[in-house]
């Protein structure tokens, strides 16, 4: 009985072991005869619609008169956004916050000027207007118009950006194909059937930053008095897929 036990331990070992070796054997292993490689694709297009970002920042001398500018500096650029033909539900509130005003801002002021005393508090308040991109410019002015002294980022995207994505797509794998091709041609086998594949997808403006942003930020007065429109144009978007490809060897 100690005998069998002794050989039992081995054997197991031996089980053991084999069983790790095939569980660690992926698509790369010669087994398997594949061929794996990355590709990429982009497709560029018009966007057509421009998410504006306007908002406002006032101060007071106490939470309660801070707050009540703020209301009336808000609905009034509300008010001038709706009245211009935007509709309410493309007017998303992004965040609106009322505090003591920052140390470091309060302390660029004189000591005991009376500019310190009325900006103990601050409210800020900003919103994402959706817009079709010929009418971000003067979307941006209409709420600074009425009051909103910190505006102008603006995001250039798609509404359906499913189309772009598909010529991305389809770019990728016909690059991921041909670098396949090469391989195979180079290893003198020939290269067979798709097997699997990975995306990673990367949506921005040309020329721009990652993410979608941006025109630039414009600090000024409560509202600047019907003056013209900036020029803004819009920008065309860049769709940008890689993708993670395994093809069979036949």
């Amino acid at each position: 009985m100690r005998r069998a036990a002794r050989f039992a331990l081995p054997l197991l070992s031996i089980l053991l072991s084999s069983t790790l070796v095939v569980a660690q054997c992926n698509q790369n292993c010669p087994e398997r005869r594949t061929i794996s490689v990355t590709g990429t694709g982009t497709a560029i297009g018009d966007a057509d619609l421009a998410m504006v970002r306007v908002g406002y920042k006032l101060y007071g001398p106490d939470a309660k008169s801070a707050y009540a500018t703020a209301s009336d500096t808000s609905n009034a650029i509300m008010q001038a956004l709706t009245t211009s033909g935007i509709p309410k539900n493309a007017i998303e509130s992004s965040s609106q916050l009322l505090q003591h005003t920052q140390p470091y801002d309060i302390q660029q002021l004189p000591m005991d000027s009376e500019e310190r005393h009325r900006r103990q508090f601050t409210v800020t308040q900003s919103w994402t207007v959706r817009v079709k991109p010929d009418g971000a410019s003067n979307a941006l002015n209409t709420a600074i118009d009425a009051g909103a002294n910190e505006s102008g980022w603006i995001e250039w995207t798609l509404e359906d950006p499913s189309a772009l994505e598909a010529q991305a797509s389809a770019k990728a794998i016909a690059n991921a194909r041909m670098i396949a091709e090469q391989i195979a041609q180079r290893s003198d086998v020939h290269l067979g059937h798709l097997v699997t594949v990975n995306e990673n997808q990367s949506m921005r403006p040309m020329s721009g930053v990652a993410g979608g942003v941006m025109g630039g930020m414009i600090g000024m007065g409560s509202g600047v008095g019907g003056t013209q429109p900036l020029a803004i144009n819009s920008r065309r978007v860049e769709c940008t897929i890689s993708v993670y490809a395994v093809f069979a060897i036949e």
